[in-house]
């Protein structure tokens, strides 16, 4: 064959691979971010292209490498059994580099928005692919080989399948079996890290934070063994931006203008899974769905992510076995869990604190049909009503404690939980008659302490000091850029929050800083600071909102030192240093408000089973 035939060839066959790889890519894309249903066309025009033609340029090179590599040792007259060795190296170096090391994320960007199944799956077929590459080039070179030193077709077939079956154990074992192991030695020496989200609870439900109740023994034991910080705030009063700002360390506006059940977390940016994962920690998420469901973008970087339904459960008990079998699985390696449960968030189930007498008209179990009738004035409750209610919140909270404090206890029990670094928090509060009574129980509607101020409780023996407070106000969205400090990473450019690890180390108070929240879809957009004791609340636009009408006050300034319930406005009478608050404010407002709405913002329908789950908690009507 002339070199211009041969040439032609190998770029031919590279090409072909290579469509094959980048067309399967495309497609895994839009399998991945689609509702066939509805959107398949689109994407598949939209989104195609790019991969499809990244993965030709790939195979070409790929092709030609090896044609080269293989072409000139064959006319060096080397024998095929190392013309096979270094074929078979160049597919096993390749493979390494591209599964086991950041070149992964690089030549298969999609792969952190996978499934532990579906990227093995892929890259399978990748290794498929490639090996018919390899075997192309093979019998290229062993056919020119054979023409100068008479080797058989026999003995060239025979080489050929012997090495494409060695490289094809080779390449299973990449991602089948070392893979993982090869990911958990770059994380070696990392601690393992837990993170605990308890959905609606106020901090003031906490015995370390001021309650006079015994709700939360087993949560208050964990604290006194690390550290409490005492003015932990949420970024949003409501759980699907809270969550996103939580694993993004970015305020809801620069992430998305809207929050809604159909949209999800923007996929460009990275969250805090997908660069443990990287860094080759085992990851996975046991949650209760709903917005925090990985349909919602949350799986972003797990292995494993795992939505559950406690309404139908019967409670959080089945999140915290799911997570306690899988710990118990990957506890040689470091790992990072994280276990979300929507207890004490509505429906309340558990009378533990309840006096059967104040009930009244309301039922044992108080649904979000009940929760309807309040907020739209169709009933009313009497004092006494409101106050079963608020103990059937806080028996809730007591059941969260008892779950994910036994949850932690068998932890320490089996030796994990003393080598993990664990992090116990709330996305947000719960509003019960402090001050709107038609929006009762609820949250979302406004950025006061009770729906802002969480709990965030970290313990690490031997690296945080064990019954330490932090009085400092500090924002959930320093917590990713911390845990990357702590567990040894680099810090993420993208991160609006600060790293809190020295802090977390030597129980020192933090530099204050101003720290900012957003409310975001339910009622008009509201923006909050907080400087030290000062706090100061904007609604730029009262009369515009998204879904529920919710009035609002257009300035907000609090004291919440002389004032820490937020009965007394001082916006009638600005400081200097209020003034200079405000103004923040109205520039952060001015600059999130005024750009033009995207069409593209909109995503695909939900399936009905999740929306079901959504209505069941309350959020839609």
């Amino acid at each position: 064959m002339s070199s211009s035939r041969r040439l032609v060839v190998v770029l031919g066959e590279g090409a072909a691979v290579g469509l094959f790889v980048g067309g399967l890519l495309g497609w895994w894309e839009v399998w991945l971010n689609s509702d066939l249903s509805h959107r398949m066309f689109w994407l598949a025009t939209q989104r195609l292209a790019g991969p499809t033609v990244r993965g030709a340029g790939w195979g070409i090179l790929a092709s030609a490498t090896l044609a080269l590599v293989m072409g000139e040792l064959a006319r060096r007259g080397r024998r095929p059994l190392w013309i096979g060795i270094v074929c078979f190296g160049l597919l096993w170096i390749a493979g390494l580099a591209a599964l086991a090391f950041p070149f992964r994320e690089t030549a298969f960007v999609l792969h952190r928005f996978s499934s532990h199944a579906l990227t093995r799956t892929v890259f399978g077929l990748i290794a498929a692919a490639s090996l018919l590459l390899l075997a192309g080039r093979s019998w290229d070179a062993l056919s020119r080989a054979g023409d100068s030193g008479n080797l058989g077709v026999l003995t060239r077939f025979r080489f050929v399948i012997a090495v494409l079956a060695a490289a094809w154990v080779a390449l299973t074992l990449i991602p089948w079996v070392l893979l993982p192991r090869l990911s958990a030695a770059r994380a070696s020496g990392r601690p393992s890290v837990i993170l605990v989200s308890l959905d609606t609870l106020r901090a003031d439900r906490l015995g370390v934070l001021g309650s006079a109740r015994p709700l939360t023994p087993l949560l208050d034991g964990i604290a006194t063994e690390g550290m409490v910080f005492e003015q932990a705030m949420s970024a949003a009063p409501w759980t699907l931006p809270a969550h996103a700002s939580l694993f993004a360390s970015r305020l809801p506006f620069d992430q998305s203008r809207h929050w809604d059940y159909n949209h999800e977390v923007p996929l460009p940016q990275t969250l805090l899974a997908e660069r443990l994962r990287e860094a080759g920690y085992r990851t996975a998420a046991f949650t209760g769905g709903g917005y925090v469901s990985a349909q919602c973008g949350f799986g972003q970087g797990f292995e494993i992510y795992e939505d559950h339904d406690e309404l139908v459960e019967g409670g959080p008990e089945t999140i915290a076995a799911a997570a306690l079998a899988w710990v118990r699985a990957v506890r040689r390696v470091p790992f990072f869990l994280f276990v979300h449960t929507y207890e004490p968030h509505y429906p309340y189930v558990h009378a533990d604190f309840a006096n059967p007498s104040d009930a009244g008209r309301l039922p044992s179990v108080l649904t979000y049909k009940e929760i309807d009738a309040i907020h739209s004035g169709a009933l009313i409750l009497s004092g006494a009503e409101r106050r079963y209610v608020t103990d059937l919140y806080d028996g809730d909270v007591a059941h969260a404690d008892r779950v994910i404090g036994r949850f932690l206890q068998t932890l320490r029990r089996e030796g994990i939980l003393d080598g993990a670094l664990l992090v116990v928090l709330s996305d947000h509060g719960e509003e019960l008659w402090d001050r709107e009574p038609n929006y009762s129980p609820d949250h979302g509607h406004s950025l006061y302490q009770e729906l802002i101020h969480v709990p965030l409780l970290v313990r690490w023996p031997g690296r945080v000091p064990a019954g330490s407070r932090i009085r400092t106000p500090v924002s959930l969205i320093d917590l990713a850029p911390t845990l990357l400090a702590l567990t040894g990473l680099p810090g993420d450019p993208a991160h609006q929050g600060r790293s809190l690890a020295r802090t977390m180390q030597t129980a020192e108070e933090p530099p204050p800083r101003p720290i900012l929240a957003e409310a975001i879809e339910f009622g008009p957009d509201r923006f909050l600071i907080r400087e030290g004791n000062l706090k100061v609340v904007l609604t730029p636009y009262p009369d515009r909102f998204s879904i529920v009408p919710i009035p609002a006050r257009t300035l907000e300034v609090f004291d919440l030192d002389a004032d820490p319930l937020e009965r007394h406005d001082l916006s009638a009478h600005l400081t200097k240093p209020v003034a200079e608050m405000v103004d923040v404010l109205w520039r952060r407002a001015r600059g999130v408000l005024s750009g033009p709405t995207r069409d593209d913002e909109a995503g695909p329908p939900l399936p009905e089973e999740l929306l079901q789950q959504l209505r069941s908690l309350g959020y839609l009507r």
